[in-house]
């Protein structure tokens, strides 16, 4: 698991990718299938983790989250290109080696909220599954 770092001075722009949501398919069990769109480079962007006040007014709005929080602010003149539950990938992942669209990113878009000039974008850390292998050896 990577943890971000909480220097904001000497790591202020690095890099995104994004992968869009493309479409949801049931499969015979009725589960949720998510498919993405490849993965492109989004630039270099200032995103941050969220932290004081701003991390206990995002938990006012959506509950307690084990998850870390990442802020980045875009320009309006951007705005579409990044939409909610779009995958990123942030802090040196990218999408290189992936069998799947989606598989090595990190972060979900949670929200995109409209300022005046700015896009403040919210990702949400996805925190992935260990495979722990069959259920019987572990009894």
């Amino acid at each position: 698991m990577f943890n971000a770092p909480f220097d904001t001075i000497s790591n202020a722009n690095k890099s995104i990718y994004i992968a869009k949501k493309k479409s949801v398919e049931i499969d015979d069990y009725n589960n949720e299938i998510v498919t993405y769109d490849k993965p492109f480079f989004y630039g270099m962007k200032n995103y941050q983790p969220l932290v004081g006040n701003s991390l206990e007014a995002y938990i006012a709005e959506y509950g307690e989250t084990k998850s870390k929080i990442v802020r980045c602010f875009i320009n309006y003149t951007e705005r579409g290109t990044i939409k909610e539950f779009d995958l990123a990938y942030l802090y040196g992942a990218n999408p290189k080696g992936e069998l799947v669209n989606g598989d090595n990113a990190n972060y979900v878009v949670k929200t995109c909220k409209e300022q005046n000039t700015k896009i403040m974008v919210l990702f949400e850390e996805i925190i992935k599954e260990e495979n722990y292998g069959n259920y019987e050896d572990n009894v």
